[in-house]
C-alpha cells in the first residue's frame, strides 16, 4: 500500500493542532488526495466539529453524544482489549460506516468520543492496555484491511498531548510527523522533549527490545519528521529573537537539521471562526499555502528515499 501515515502532535495543548488536522485533510483533499483523519484525542475536539457539522440533507443537526458508539474508536479498543484479554482466537470485523464522509471538507474520518459508553474515553481504554505488542498492535491491525480495501493516500491522526499507549501505537505506525508550536520559551523547550518521545518511543520498541526484530517488521521504519511549523502569529510582533532561540534550541538538543516551515498560521480569529463550525477560512489562506508546503515537503522527503 502507498498510504502515507502522518500523526499531528505536541505534548504542549492550544497549539492548533486540531485546526491544522482539519485544515489539511481539507486542502490535501482538494490536492487531489483520498484522505482519513483518525481523532485519537480523548477530549474528541476534532469528532465533535466534525459530526456536528456534517450536513445531512442541508441541515446541521448532528451532536457527538448521539453518535452509534460503533461508529467510534473508542469501540475499537474496547472490542480489540476484551478479544486480546479473554477470547484472542476470535477475529474482530467492523462495519463500514465506522467511516463517516465530511461532506463539507471531501474526507473521510473516523470519530472519537467522549461519550462512549456513558463516558468511557480513550484515555480509560488505554489504561486497560499492557505495554505489550498485542495492545500496541490494536491501531495497526484495526487500519491495515481498512486501507487496503479504501486505498487512501495519506491518513491524518490527531494526536493527544500525552504518552499513553495509543499514542505510543500511532508513533510506532506512522510514516511521517508534523508538529505545530507557539513561540515561546516553554513550547520551544517542548518541541525537542516530544521529538525526542517520539525517537526513544521507536528506539524502546524496535530496536532496544527483546521483541526488537518482530516490532521492526510489524511496525516499518521510524517514523520521519516532516518539519516544525508556528501557529498563533500576530502580525504586529517581531518573533525573530523567538524563532531563532527555537532553531538554535532545536540543533542544540537534537544534534540534528530539523526542518522549520517558512509559512507560519497567524492569529487571524477568522480561523478559529471557521474551525469551529468545521470549514477553512475564507479570509485568509494561511492553511492553504502551509499545506501545499507539507505536500512539497513529503514528495521531496519520498524522491531523497
Amino acid at each position: 500500500m502507498d498510504t502515507k501515515i502522518i500523526f499531528v502532535g505536541n505534548y504542549k495543548g492550544g497549539v492548533g493542532k486540531t485546526t491544522s488536522v482539519l485544515n489539511f485533510a481539507k486542502y490535501f483533499s482538494q490536492s487531489g488526495k483520498k484522505v482519513l483523519v483518525l481523532d485519537l484525542d480523548p477530549q474528541s475536539s476534532l469528532s465533535e466539529i466534525l459530526v456536528k457539522n456534517n450536513s445531512q440533507n442541508g441541515r446541521q443537526t448532528n451532536e457527538l453524544n448521539k453518535l452509534d458508539g460503533k461508529k467510534t474508536l473508542n469501540y475499537v479498543y474496547d472490542l480489540h482489549i476484551s478479544r486480546i484479554k479473554k477470547y484472542n482466537s476470535i477475529r474482530l470485523k467492523f462495519d463500514d460506516d465506522i467511516v463517516q464522509e465530511y461532506k463539507k471538507g471531501g474526507f473521510d474520518f473516523i470519530a472519537s468520543s467522549l461519550f462512549y459508553e456513558g463516558g468511557i474515553g480513550l484515555d480509560e481504554l488505554a489504561v486497560r492496555m499492557e505495554d505489550t505488542v498485542e495492545y500496541l498492535s490494536i491501531l495497526k491491525q484495526f487500519l491495515d484491511p481498512l486501507l487496503e480495501q479504501r486505498r487512501y493516500d495519506y491518513v491524518l491522526v490527531d494526536c493527544p498531548p500525552s504518552n499513553n499507549l495509543i499514542t505510543r501505537s500511532a508513533f510506532l505506525l506512522s510514516d511521517y510527523y508534523i508538529i505545530p508550536t507557539i513561540l515561546d520559551g516553554i513550547s520551544t523547550n517542548g518541541v525537542a522533549h516530544y521529538i525526542k518521545t517520539v525517537r526513544n518511543t521507536y528506539q524502546q520498541y524496535c530496536e532496544s527490545s527483546p521483541d526488537s526484530v518482530l516490532m521492526k517488521h510489524f511496525f516499518g521504519p521510524q517514523p520521519k519528521l516532516i518539519g516544525i511549523f508556528c501557529t498563533f502569529i500576530r502580525g504586529q510582533v517581531n518573533y525573530s529573537a523567538e524563532m531563532s532561540a527555537l532553531k538554535s534550541y532545536v540543533d542544540r538538543e537534537l544534534k540534528d537539521d530539523i526542518y522549520i516551515f517558512e509559512e507560519e498560521i497567524n492569529n487571524y480569529i477568522d480561523i478559529a471562526r471557521s474551525t469551529q463550525v468545521g470549514e477553512s477560512s475564507l479570509a485568509r489562506n494561511d492553511y492553504q499555502v502551509l499545506s501545499k508546503q507539507v505536500l512539497a515537503r513529503i514528495l521531496e522527503m519520498e524522491k531523497a528515499n
